[in-house]
Parts: structure tokens; C-alpha cells; sequence
């Protein structure tokens, strides 16, 4: 399993998201058109949300 605290990678900010060819898995991005945290984890991609702490 990855992790991106051991891996140091910077998030990209993208417009659109990436084509799945170019992604391995594990993958996040800002996509800017959207405002929303955007992620692909080998098979699909998927919007991350976020719930406030209570």
C-alpha cells in the first residue's frame, strides 16, 4: 500500500481530470472547474469529501 506521507508528492491543480491511462492508482488532484478534491484508485475515479469535526 502506498502512502503519500512517506512519498512527499505535491497535489496538482487540473481543470479536467487526467486520463486513466496516465494514472497508476492512488493519485489526487484539485480539479479547479469543480472546486473539488478528486482521486483514482486503479479502477475508477471518485470525488473526496470531507465531514467537519464534531
Amino acid at each position: 500500500m502506498r502512502s503519500a506521507f512517506k512519498e512527499y508528492r505535491a497535489v496538482r491543480v487540473l481543470s479536467a481530470d487526467p486520463d486513466a491511462s496516465e494514472l497508476d492508482g492512488g493519485e489526487i488532484w484539485f480539479r479547479s472547474d469543480t472546486s473539488e478534491w478528486r482521486g483514482y484508485d486503479g479502477t475508477s475515479f471518485g470525488t473526496i469529501g470531507f465531514t467537519a469535526d464534531a
